[in-house]
């Protein structure tokens, strides 16, 4: 059982760990006393940040048990952040299961 966190590809890297923290509060807050919550803080507690493009990030928003947050000051406040409720590996929607691992885009000093 994982959880996964969904961060808009368009959100700077800089905010990211930001955004993700309080995804997860909020996520936390509104799926606390869920039996699959429950059952991951208990039992599993892996979870998945990936990095996702608008379109991803609409059909992801649009599942079941999804909490969504953002940033008031990033983007205008948009929605940027998607938290999954935790779900066995083998029920993973496709949008999820082939989306790419977030890591923070490295610039060469030149």
């Amino acid at each position: 059982m994982r959880l996964y966190i969904a961060v808009l590809d368009e959100f700077p890297d800089f905010m990211t760990p930001t955004l993700v923290a309080h995804a997860i509060l909020g996520a936390h807050l509104e799926f606390q006393d869920r039996t699959a919550y429950v059952d991951w803080l208990k039992n599993s507690f892996k979870k998945c940040v990936v990095k996702v493009n608008q379109k991803e990030f609409e059909r992801i928003s649009k599942l079941p048990d999804v909490y969504l947050a953002h940033e008031n000051k990033t983007l205008g406040g948009k929605k940027s952040c998607a938290v999954i409720l935790p779900q066995d590996d083998s029920t993973l929607p496709n949008v999820l299961k082939f989306a790419k691992l977030w890591k923070p885009t490295y610039k060469e000093n030149v």
